[in-house]
């Protein structure tokens, strides 16, 4: 269950375009900003949120972009939302683009997903199981 407070008269509840079909709820900028050319801005959505599973289980989210905000060279550069953060959530995006990006009060600015708390315990040990990985990365399978 998602769970929203709404923290200004601007700000608009996260929605679901298409149910049952969606990975997750859209999210509106509650406020008009202009992100300048190679700039950054973050994006007041007016929101606070409380996330758990069907079982009751405490869920964090994760921000992603909006393949329609991305065409636009606006990408996002933050996005971890802990279960227990109940501030309001902002967008931290950043404008690739050579012209400066307006946002308007009521834009779709980015996609909140639900994600289950996944930490445990970390324990320190002198040696980890073998993979047949092993220590290969940045591109290392196929070669």
């Amino acid at each position: 269950m998602l769970k929203v407070k709404l923290l200004t008269p601007e700000a608009k509840p996260p929605s679901v375009g298409h149910p049952g079909e969606d990975l997750g709820y859209d999210i509106y900028a509650a406020q008009p900003v202009t992100i300048p050319a190679k700039g950054h801005a973050a994006v007041s959505t007016g929101i606070a949120i409380e996330c758990t599973s069907a079982s009751g289980e405490k869920m964090g989210a994760l921000l992603r972009d909006k393949s329609s905000m991305a065409a636009r060279r606006l990408v996002l550069t933050g996005g971890v939302i802990d279960a227990g953060y109940r501030g309001e959530i902002r967008v931290l995006m950043e404008n690739l683009g050579d012209v400066p990006a307006e946002i308007h009060a009521g834009d779709k600015i980015a996609n909140l997903i639900p994600y289950p708390v996944l930490t445990v315990e970390v324990e320190v040990v002198d040696d980890l199981a073998d993979s047949s990985r092993k220590a290969g990365g940045f591109g290392s399978t196929g070669r």
